[in-house]
């Protein structure tokens, strides 16, 4: 059989949308466009239809996520966005408890969940769904009275949706200054709420390609802490709104991804493969969590330092210097003199230091205090941050870290991994998330957190998950 090109395919499915857009009925054996491909997908999907393995994958995100946004209210990352807003509703802010309209409660609680940078990410798309899909399905499911099972089922699709289209566009959408979870977060929250509110495929359809207009984020805005999650929380409330807007008979265009959306943040996007096993093959495995604090860059050199200070026994104080070694994009990120707490979640010698003086790189680090530390300093002044052009060539399947610690007397110890724990190659199982969402929680919720992660655990059997959202009060 001859193999089809992927500009063949490309043009065969831009052939196809045309006949869409003249009234033409397509073709036997011709391709559908991606928007009817999803909307299919989001209508079909259900929490019978799901394997285990996924049902037990989307509880432990929901309590990983709920762990990060609850830790963003405690740290008060969001007391300069709640007086935004003044209306009241039914909808509750997390942790606060105000109640406040569906659409500002979403907004807050995605904001929150990403303040801290604990949420869940994908190195293959470069973003976190987690933030978007989640606050937005469990905030909606709050005033449908939804059970647990519809939002299961709407988290998978969510998070399929947002990692299979972040596979395309990732990392082109990053060099050309763009960030992922922002571009993704809207349409995929979108997928997610229309599957949580039955929605047909055409009108699932319908949500998704008028949700591609209201994600946006530059990956500069990752220097400012404030900026950064507003604009995730911007696009999570976007796929929120476009799907009440559909769901009022508004119409998207069936050619939005391939002639749009794509288009916009990728040369040449990959098409071969987009939906394949779209339905059965969940991309849910792909995604990873962590334990450390900071940006997901910071981890892979924190896992390789810890490894090599244990296997040769290494007292901080004997280190004479440390080179640490990265690929592009984590360098491109990397904040090297980092002006606040803040900025120092995105500062690999702050990871690394931090790892060296304490033990870990909690997300506790990660204050002004510990950055004007004498000994931090100290110890930050001999650790440089450096790309190996090497460690690019197999991006994203692997994101390598190597250091190399030059002692006082003058003897080096090296070390390097492919990946940071916590990837899918590496997973953590459901006793690390649940000792995370633990420790996160204990100060904040009532019973230390034990009775969220109960009702998490046993998601399937609720019958409304506003019981779950009512024990989210600090």
């Amino acid at each position: 059989m001859i193999q089809e090109s992927g500009a063949s395919k490309l043009l065969r499915v831009i052939d196809c949308g045309l006949q869409v857009f003249r009234g033409m009925p397509l073709q036997p054996g011709k391709l559908t466009m991606l928007a009817n491909e999803f909307g299919s997908f989001v209508e079909q999907t259900t929490y019978e239809r799901l394997p285990v393995a996924v049902v037990d994958a989307v509880k432990l995100r929901v309590l990983d996520l709920l762990a990060a946004a609850l830790a963003g209210y405690h740290f008060n990352r969001h007391a300069s966005l709640l007086p935004v807003f003044d209306g009241t509703g039914c909808s509750t802010m997390w942790g606060g408890g105000n109640s406040l309209p569906l659409r500002d409660a979403v907004l807050l609680n995605s904001f929150m969940s990403h303040a801290l940078y604990l949420d869940d990410g994908s190195r293959f798309a470069g973003g976190h769904p987690s933030s978007v899909v989640i606050p937005a399905a469990l905030t909606l499911a709050e005033r449908e009275h939804a059970d647990g099972r519809r939002l299961i089922a709407a988290v998978a699709v969510g998070y399929d949706v947002f990692l299979r289209l972040g596979r395309v566009i990732y990392p082109p959408a990053v060099r050309r200054g763009f960030q992922c979870t922002s571009l993704l977060g809207a349409v995929s929250s979108a997928a997610a709420c229309a599957n949580l509110l039955g929605f047909s495929g055409e009108c699932a359809k319908n949500a998704l390609s008028i949700a591609c207009v209201l994600g946006l984020g530059l990956k500069e805005s990752s220097k400012s802490s404030q900026s950064q999650p507003i604009q995730v929380a911007r696009s999570c409330e976007g796929g929120v709104m476009a799907t009440l807007y559909a769901a009022q008979g508004a119409q998207g265009a069936d050619s939005m991804f391939e002639r749009g959306f794509l288009k916009a943040f990728a040369d040449n996007p990959p098409m071969d493969g987009i939906v394949d096993g779209l339905g059965t093959a969940f991309r849910l495995f792909e995604t990873y969590t962590k334990v450390h604090g900071g940006c997901r860059g910071n981890h892979a050199p924190v896992d390789v330092l810890q490894d090599v200070v244990r296997k040769h026994g290494i007292q901080t104080e004997k280190i004479a210097g440390i080179v640490v070694s990265v690929d592009s994009v984590t360098y491109a990120a990397e904040i090297h003199e980092p002006a606040n707490g803040n900025q120092a979640q995105f500062s690999v010698r702050f990871a690394v230091a931090s790892a060296l003086l304490n033990g870990d790189a909690s997300v506790f680090r990660y204050t002004d205090a510990a950055l004007a530390d004498t000994r931090m300093r100290n110890l930050m002044r001999r650790i440089r941050v450096e790309v190996d052009t090497r460690f690019d060539v197999d991006y994203p399947n692997k994101r390598p870290a190597s250091v190399r610690i030059t002692l006082t007397d003058g003897h080096c110890v090296e070390g390097q991994i492919d990946n940071a724990r916590g990837e899918p190659e590496l997973p953590f199982d459901a006793s690390a998330i649940e000792d995370k969402f633990l420790t996160l929680t204990r100060d904040i919720l009532p019973q230390g957190g034990g009775r969220v992660r109960d009702l998490v655990m046993r998601l399937e059997t609720l019958d409304d998950s506003a019981i779950l959202v009512r024990e989210l009060v600090a």
